[in-house]
């Protein structure tokens, strides 16, 4: 017996050492008493206890309450390792944009973070583009893409294998307003745009990174000029909404949009006047989506103009709208950014009568809407373009000319039985 008790506490010894070096290498700083400066620092902490190691070195100020630093500390959005002050190893598989929709079920979508929203948000048509994708597939006469692949998406995009013009078009032309774009690839003002959550709910600027060291902020009230980035194109709603108007090829006009068009001021929306944000109408089930795949806007869309003017607060989808109230027999409307109370107007009694029963609200209250005539499109195999998704030039350039655009009366159309506006082009 006496000759197997030294083996035994030397068993011992050898185990304990393999897990002080284990220890050693995850909890460096537990060993070796970090020093900077020649002063030696307390290992930072979380409200929760856990040990964060990147707030050694990460000093920004983050403003927003619900994502504080000694709350979340760094790991917790951005991965990487907390539990060690070696650069390299703290920095293995660090994300720049945690809300990255390709990584965001490791960050935003943890257990106690926001895991409802994954679904929602990666199904809405700002992730999908399905409606635009499909529409562009008809339009080229590459129906078959479609039957084969009947819920496309812009995900599907990154590793579809295709000869289609349609995809080919979306991708150099549409491809950098989507949710899947990967937030900073692309150069210029094409930077902004994309990166999941961050697309709308990132505010603030990198100078002030640098400068002041404060870290972006993430906001529930998305300003107007958020929605704007993308929703510049096609009807131009979000110029014609504050005011703004661009004539063809962008000739004319004393205002510098980011990507260089210019625009001219005309009389904004009743609704811009009066301080209204896109988000004090658009529901978060209409913008994140509420987990339903619609194959178009008119799907998904729940707000209308009777949702506040007749309904009082009444999605067509049958919800309330939390910022719609009714005292005293008047409605009123709390804006989302400034907190402002304003008056719902009820309708005149001509918006009721039989006459104007077929009528859209907008048929008669839309005062004017850009309307675009000639438009062409130009396919040159030859030369080079970048594509928005691969962020590099291929093979194929896409041009798109008009013949002319104007801001005039709408042009009416009937459908389903109601008249509606419509924009020519």
């Amino acid at each position: 017996m006496s000759l197997r008790r030294p083996i035994y506490t030397l068993s011992i010894f050898i185990i304990l050492g393999f897990f002080v070096l284990a220890l050693s290498q995850t909890f460096p700083f537990t060993l070796k008493s970090l020093k900077q400066g020649g002063q030696r620092k307390e290992v930072p902490l979380l409200t929760t206890g856990k040990p964060e190691g990147c707030l050694f070195c990460h000093e920004e100020k983050v403003e927003e309450k619900a994502h504080a630093r000694e709350m979340l500390g760094c790991s917790s959005c951005h991965l990487g390792n907390p539990l060690t002050v070696d650069y390299r190893a703290a920095h293995k598989g660090v994300v720049k944009n945690p809300s990255d929709l390709r990584i965001v079920h490791r960050t935003c979508g943890q257990a106690n973070c926001h895991p409802q929203d994954l679904n929602k948000v990666k199904n809405n048509l700002m992730a999908t583009n399905h409606g635009l994708i499909a529409r562009l597939l008809k339009v080229f006469g590459e129906e078959a893409v479609l039957k084969e692949h009947p819920n496309i998406r812009v995900e599907d995009l990154y590793h579809l294998k295709t000869s289609s013009f349609a995809i080919d078009y979306f991708k150099k032309l549409c491809g950098s307003c989507h949710l899947f774009l990967e937030k900073g690839r692309l150069p210029d003002f094409l930077a902004e745009k994309g990166g999941g959550c961050s697309a709308c709910h990132l505010v603030g600027k990198i100078a002030d990174l640098k400068t002041r060291k404060l870290h972006p902020r993430l906001s529930a009230k998305i300003p107007l000029d958020k929605c704007v980035l993308c929703h510049n194109r096609s009807g131009r709603i979000g110029f014609t909404y504050q005011g703004l108007y661009e004539d063809e090829q962008s000739g004319e006009g004393e205002i510098i949009f980011i990507d260089g068009r210019k625009l001219r001021r005309i009389e904004p929306d009743v609704h811009y006047k009066a301080g209204l944000h896109c988000i004090d109408c658009h529901t978060r089930d209409e913008v994140m989506g509420n987990g339903t795949f619609y194959r178009n806007i008119e799907e998904a869309l729940q707000v209308d103009c009777e949702a506040c003017h007749v309904r009082k607060g009444l999605t067509k989808a049958g919800t309330r709208l939390a910022n719609i109230v009714e005292r005293e027999d008047k409605v009123f409307q709390k804006g989302k950014l400034d907190e402002k109370w304003h008056v719902v107007k009820a309708p005149s009694k001509d918006c009721k009568d039989r006459f104007h029963r077929r009528l859209s609200c907008t048929a008669c209250h839309a005062k004017y809407v850009p309307q675009c005539y000639g438009c062409h499109v130009r396919h040159d195999p030859r030369e080079r373009h970048l594509d928005k998704l691969l962020g590099k030039e291929t093979k194929g350039l896409w041009e798109e000319h008009e013949s002319y655009r104007r801001i005039d009366e709408p042009t009416l159309a009937v459908k389903k039985e109601k008249i509606v506006v419509v924009t020519p082009g």
